[in-house]
């Protein structure tokens, strides 16, 4: 399995990946900054609202829609002149190719959330943002909201291994992610089910007239269900599956 990991770090497009990353952690910061200095009247201008301005945007659209475009690349290869046949032939199991892919898909989405909190920081210091650190409600974010996508980006694994277009990928991803605006507003134990709503639910602190409902326990149930539906689902097709 080292091997195979290795083998698609090499053929990610670190370049284009970290272009699309700092576009992501920009356009959230950009929007934060705005927001908290346009809302002073209604929210202190400190740590604590930078961090929930930048969730509202990066955590309700841009985390899960980047799962879906980062899954899109790395099967972007496989999808070419018939290379799914060729990468099955070798002396590996199916369920380690299969396993690998999401792995990988796994760690990207993690730089995305290293990077989100490196602006965080940034972005405070830039401002000059008032208070102390939340230091336990970010972290707590970042991480939760990264495990959130756990089933999103084994769900993202199945489809990309089926579209054989980026385009499409992309078109489906961003069309996903616009319900959000409606299905975060609802508790958890009903939002959660979606697969793209979770990395928001996770990523929101708690404690705010803003905040969604989120029930942990229903919560993390719903999540571990989820993620072995389509982990179950997507291994067996890929095994199953004839490849041209």
């Amino acid at each position: 399995m080292y091997k195979l990991i290795l083998a698609e770090i090499r053929k990610v497009r670190w370049f284009l990946i970290f272009l699309l990353i700092t576009m992501d952690v920009a356009a959230s910061y950009v929007l934060a900054a705005g927001s908290v200095r346009s809302l002073t009247d209604y929210f202190a201008p400190n740590w604590h609202t930078l961090y929930f301005q930048a969730v509202s945007f990066h955590g309700m659209f841009l985390l899960p829609m980047f799962g879906g475009i980062f899954a899109g690349f790395l099967c972007f290869y496989e999808h070419k002149n018939g290379a799914w046949k060729q990468l099955l032939t070798m002396p590996f199991p199916r369920w380690k190719i299969y396993f690998v892919k999401f792995v990988m898909l796994l760690i990207l989405l993690l730089i995305l959330q290293l990077v989100f909190l490196a602006g965080y920081l940034v972005t405070g210091k830039l401002i000059q943002a008032e208070d102390a650190i939340p230091w336990k409600t970010v972290l707590t974010g970042v991480f939760g909201g990264w495990l959130a996508c756990f089933p999103l980006g084994m769900l993202q694994i199945i489809l990309s291994t089926r579209f054989k277009s980026m385009g499409t990928a992309l078109l489906f991803s961003i069309s996903m992610v616009i319900p959000n605006i409606v299905i975060t507003g609802l508790p958890s134990v009903l939002g959660a089910w979606f697969p793209f709503a979770p990395p928001y639910y996770a990523m929101f602190p708690q404690g705010m007239n803003l905040s969604p409902n989120l029930e942990l326990l229903p919560f993390t149930v719903i999540l571990t269900v989820t993620f072995l539906v389509y982990f179950a689902l997507g291994l067996k097709s890929f095994i199953c599956r004839e490849w041209v």
